[in-house]
């Protein structure tokens, strides 16, 4: 049983990790690319087996907003959070529209902005978002940024009332630092949440998913010379996710 808050969520008897990728999907994505970059090849071969998905960005910020931009909007040739957001919205709604997946934009800041709300507020926004999906699937590794890592602990240790949760490895942290998840030990920042996970499962897709992936990464173009995503970048990334499996998931008990 695993303790989540106040609420016990009971154990479930768990299918193969792609079989939980039907119906009405919602990957949580702290940020405008997280979840496209992390899982854009599973999420185009769910919606071609007929799965709903929906990519819910937690940290929008606002496109109204005239605050200075942050170190890293700027560094992007952003001068305000409002133009970073505005422009980051529609980079994220072409790379949805390419997957075939609806985007959801919540407006709380990111950690360079005014959060506009507290953690009960962000719980009460994600939790009603992603009320009568079937799945839910959330960043759990390696959570190095702090946005990530603090989003995925609130909504473990307050709940989320979905009948299956699961945990995706974040691209392109994982390239970068080089990390494969793998073995039954979850990543440190969530342990105390959820204490121990099985095994990391690799999601295979056909190889035209992976053609769909990169075509909707390619469209955070605002974002990919920074992260290191250049062409070369982006298909070595790419690459190396193919020969070691696939993108990493897995499912809580």
């Amino acid at each position: 049983m695993l303790l989540s808050g106040s609420r016990a969520v009971k154990k479930r008897s768990r299918a193969p990790s792609s079989a939980g990728l039907s119906g009405r999907v919602v990957v949580v994505s702290p940020h405008l690319d997280d979840a496209v970059m992390s899982l854009g090849s599973a999420v185009a071969q769910a919606v071609q087996t007929g799965a709903k998905v929906e990519i819910l960005t937690v940290f929008s910020d606002v496109p109204s907003s005239k605050a200075p931009a942050g170190p890293w909007d700027s560094q992007c040739g952003f001068t305000t959070e409002g133009e970073a957001a505005t422009a980051r919205r529609q980079e994220d709604r072409s790379a949805c529209s390419i997957l075939g997946a609806e985007p959801r934009w919540l407006d709380f800041g990111d950690e360079c902005y005014e959060r506009r709300g507290n953690d009960d507020d962000i719980h009460s926004a994600v939790t009603s978002a992603v009320r009568g999906a079937d799945a839910v699937l959330i960043p759990g590794f390696p959570l190095t940024h702090a946005d990530h890592a603090s989003l995925s602990e609130l909504l473990l240790r307050k709940g989320i009332n979905c009948p299956r949760i699961g945990l995706y490895a974040e691209q392109p942290y994982m390239f970068v630092q080089d990390k494969t998840p793998v073995g039954p030990a979850p990543p440190s920042p969530l342990k105390p949440v959820i204490g121990t996970t099985p095994p990391w499962t690799r999601l295979r897709t056909h190889r035209g998913c992976w053609r769909t992936k990169y075509a909707a990464v390619r469209s955070y173009r605002s974002q990919l010379r920074h992260l290191g995503l250049g062409s070369i970048g982006l298909h070595r990334m790419l690459w190396r996710e193919a020969t070691q499996g696939g993108e990493a998931m897995v499912w809580l008990p």
